[in-house]
């Protein structure tokens, strides 16, 4: 394990538990928080975490080896490989965020912003979006908000296979500090949540993107301006102010042959914009509802051009 002051954060993938995902800190050899990700019993999970935050390394692993429950291993013996793994240096401390790659090139996408916990907006617009022959939908963060419908939201998101990104809101509802006012969301859709990436990689045709919510990510333990599509992020988020300042504009397109991503697509500002600078593409995805109008945007690749369209319904 490095030998750092820093809170390192490690991700490791189960085998043979219920919970595919086990997420733990380390802090000078000291276990800080650990969290079960994805499944199993939520209140077993969270007595083993409370038991063993702040306990010596050597110590909790002297508790959690050769425990048994089924496929010859159980999650206090998953979590002694994932310890023993980030001792011996095998398991890498986690990036400060989430990246996703689409895994296919698209011509046609169909984005989504804010939709607060709207399943029947979300259902609108997706049966839209199947009758334009889009190829994949994108939503971009804030999937949750103040109703009473966003267990039935994650739940179609997760059936129709959208990809979808967190937004601040629902990164406060994954680490359990959402607002007084938000309605409860049971364990299963809080893993969910704490599961999405913050940033999705994708190709528009032959141009590599990125989409993200905004700046709150910057606030992640580790940032850093070397994690992949740092720059960006940075760019958009502080010295373009997502995009309202013009005046930098020339020191954008001074960076722009550092960037990783030719179309960028950004959410936080709650309002529709497209950019074009020096062959980049900035995207800004608004609310799916304004003024009693439903949107959402239509990227597309046309005669090796990127093109934008706010499609209303």
């Amino acid at each position: 394990m490095e030998p750092d002051n820093k809170i390192l954060r490690y991700v490791y993938n189960t085998q043979g538990i219920c919970p595919p995902e086990i997420h733990f800190q380390i802090e000078k050899g000291i276990l800080k928080e650990v969290r079960f990700v994805g499944g199993g019993c939520p209140g077993n999970a969270q007595l083993v975490s409370r038991f063993l935050k702040d306990k010596p390394l050597n110590e909790v692993l002297d508790l959690l080896k050769d425990i048994k429950c089924r496929n010859s291993t159980s999650c206090p013996d998953q979590f002694a490989e994932a310890l023993d793994a980030a001792k011996n240096g095998s398991l890498k401390p986690a990036r400060s965020f989430r990246v996703y790659t689409d895994p296919l090139p698209r011509h046609r996408i169909g984005l989504i912003g804010d939709l607060e916990g709207n399943i029947d907006i979300l259902k609108t617009l997706t049966n839209d979006m199947d009758n334009k022959k889009v190829e994949a939908v994108y939503c971009l963060g804030n999937l949750t908000g103040n109703s009473l419908n966003n267990k039935d939201l994650i739940r179609f998101i997760r059936k129709k296979e959208i990809l979808a990104i967190q937004g601040v809101q629902d990164w406060q509802y994954a680490e359990g500090k959402e607002d007084d006012h938000l309605p409860p969301l049971d364990q299963k859709e809080r893993d969910y949540l704490v599961r999405l990436p913050q940033v999705l990689s994708f190709h528009i045709g032959n141009e590599k993107g990125i989409a993200f919510f905004g700046k709150y990510i910057q606030g992640f333990p580790g940032f850093s301006d070397f994690e992949p599509f740092a720059l960006e992020i940075n760019m958009v988020c502080d010295l373009t102010s997502f995009m309202q300042d013009e005046t930098v504009f020339p020191a954008l397109e001074a960076l722009l042959s550092q960037f990783e991503a030719q179309v960028i697509l950004f959410s936080q500002i709650k309002k529709w914009g497209h950019w074009q600078i020096k062959g980049a593409d900035f995207i800004s995805v608004g609310p799916v509802s304004n003024d009693a109008e439903l949107s959402w945007g239509m990227l597309e690749r046309v005669s090796q051009k990127i093109e934008f369209n706010i499609i209303k319904v």
